[in-house]
């Protein structure tokens, strides 16, 4: 006869018996589980590795690019520049990518002055009524400026006219007025007037009124191309940079020449040709290896 006492004995030994299993079940678990993440993180560190073995090929890959267009620089652009007097500025995104430009300009036989360092404060919006007072005394008579109330404008003509136009005499004086407000550093020797200009950018503003500060860049390179051939060489091109909106605009494409990848050898070289381009076959286009650029140089100067 089956007693209570049997149920309880019964009832007990089951619960044993599931306390036994899950504690066997869990540690089996466990060891699975353990196995599967010591796989995982072995395969991370093996994915890893050889994504950094990648990337050191990749840079050793192209550095060795750069060692041979450096090295074959003097032959490509021997004489393209020959006795041509070409001034450089640049914005504070471009100041760094300046030195590779001169040399490769030097190297086509060019004179180069500067570079011209735009300061920060030329491009900032809220200085563009100082900007304008400043350019209107320090403006010679003879030169006709913008009537407008566009500082940046009307500060770049008169920049561009003192650069590369009719009024090269009056540099020794327009260009330390506006240095000593702080709106530029300049060399105190300056050649002039120049053939040409190469304007060297780098990455957009993304802060502090971006929009504003990216459209005066480009209003510079605009102004700056009334007076003279003109090349604007950045790092990059896409939404917000200096060469994104002039490649994008059909008016300022057909005065200005953009080359990308300046930081580069083969963006150094591509904007000498550029240059060269702009002054003797009166051409320009858009240079790099950018989506929007039309070719990785202009090969009918070679």
């Amino acid at each position: 006869m089956i007693n209570f006492r049997y149920h309880v004995i019964s009832l007990a030994a089951v619960f044993v018996a599931l306390a036994v299993g899950a504690v066997f079940g869990t540690a089996a678990a466990n060891g699975y589980a353990t196995d599967v993440l010591r796989g995982s993180i072995d395969a991370a560190h093996k994915t890893n590795d050889q994504l950094r073995q990648t990337t050191d090929d990749l840079q050793e890959e192209a550095s060795r690019k750069d060692d041979y267009i450096n090295d074959t620089a003097p032959a490509v652009l021997r004489g393209t520049l020959a006795n041509r007097r070409i001034v450089v500025l640049t914005t504070p995104s471009g100041r760094d990518r300046a030195e590779g430009v001169i040399e490769k300009l030097e190297l086509a036989g060019a004179a180069v002055s500067g570079p011209i360092h735009i300061q920060e404060a030329f491009f900032d919006p809220k200085n563009s009524l100082d900007l304008l007072g400043l350019t209107r005394r320090s403006s010679p008579p003879p030169i006709t400026l913008p009537g407008n109330s566009n500082g940046v404008e009307t500060a770049g003509a008169l920049l561009a006219t003192t650069l590369l136009g009719p009024a090269s005499a009056h540099r020794s004086t327009v260009l330390p007025a506006f240095a000593n407000a702080g709106y530029l550093a300049a060399p105190k020797q300056l050649d002039g007037p120049s053939d040409g200009a190469v304007l060297v950018t780098g990455a957009p503003y993304v802060e502090r009124n971006p929009a504003e500060r990216n459209a005066a860049i480009v209003t510079l390179a605009a102004q700056i191309a009334m007076s003279g051939r003109t090349v604007v060489a950045g790092t990059i091109s896409g939404d917000g940079s200096a060469i994104g909106i002039v490649r994008g605009d059909e008016a300022l494409h057909a005065r200005i020449s953009t080359v990308d990848g300046v930081a580069g050898a083969q963006g150094q070289v591509a904007a000498a040709l550029a240059l060269a381009e702009q002054i003797t076959a009166n051409r320009g286009g858009r240079y790099g290896t950018a989506g929007d650029a039309d070719a990785l140089i202009p090969r009918q100067t070679i």
